[in-house]
């Protein structure tokens, strides 16, 4: 009866196991010396990628204990989910023109932004947001961007660009992720998915750059919520940079003379 309960709790254990592990593939990599080829052998890997069970054997078909089930199941608790996405609005006042010298007037209120120009032409803005690119030690995806906004014929949104960008010892370059030059007139929010999801460092950003075309001064194009698309990954990521650290230490005087925060 014993042994069947022990039983019953490895079975339940490596249940609870492999239900965090769906979705993820790993080759028999022989992460184990006595579970190669074992039915539960991906399962048993993924346990060894996340630290929840070291050592060169396994042992994978002995008993379990209670003991050992709840330690596993706290070392689960701790584990980053790998599925669903994050969602980021970053807020449509923060949109900024491209170039300082352009004759754009931004006309911020509750619910959307008024982006005019005085003249006739074409002219950029920018959102560079604030988003994550590591999430609980884990790199994310980021997967794409939906915009909202109204154009009309008077002013028309002619071109949308995505990049990706990496600062590793100084500022870096970006990469164009995804680019559309269609011209559009309507209302709507579209979603812009990237061709391939990138993976995004602590060392990495996003931004977007929308054109509008005006052929007529004044005449607002509307910018609505912007949403940036991400998806968790199990990909551990490495702290930024340290080529240049400097360490912050307390007391001593600023550079002005005056004494430091306490």
């Amino acid at each position: 009866m014993k042994r069947k309960r022990l039983i019953s709790v490895a079975a339940a254990a490596t249940f609870l196991m492999v239900a965090f592990w769906v979705g993820t593939v790993y080759a028999a990599t022989g992460c184990f010396n006595d579970t190669n080829g074992h039915r539960f052998e991906q399962a048993i890997c993924w346990m060894k990628q996340n630290r929840l069970a070291v050592g060169n054997l396994f042992k994978p078909n002995d008993p379990t204990t209670r003991g050992q089930a709840a330690a596993w199941l706290q070392k689960v608790s701790q584990i980053p989910p790998t599925q669903g996405l994050i969602l980021i609005s970053e807020g449509f006042g923060n949109w900024q023109p491209f170039s300082s010298n352009d004759n754009i007037v931004f006309e911020n209120y509750s619910n959307v932004s008024y982006v005019k120009k005085t003249s006739t032409g074409s002219s950029y803005v920018s959102l560079q947001p604030s988003i994550p690119t590591v999430f609980y030690g884990r790199k994310l995806k980021l997967l794409g961007v939906e915009l909202c906004y109204t154009a009309s014929t008077n002013v028309s949104l002619s071109y949308v660009e995505i990049n990706t960008y990496t600062h590793t010892v100084g500022a870096g370059s970006r990469t164009l992720q995804f680019s559309d030059n269609t011209v559009r007139t309507d209302s709507a929010c579209r979603y812009y998915k990237l061709p391939t999801p990138f993976l995004l460092t602590a060392e990495d950003g996003a931004n977007i750059f929308i054109s509008g075309t005006w052929n007529a001064a004044n005449s607002p194009l509307i910018i609505g919520r912007t949403t940036f698309v991400l998806a968790p990954t199990g990909v551990k990521a490495a702290l930024p940079s340290s080529a240049n650290e400097v360490l912050l230490q307390e007391g001593g005087t600023g550079p002005d003379g005056g004494t430091s925060a306490p």
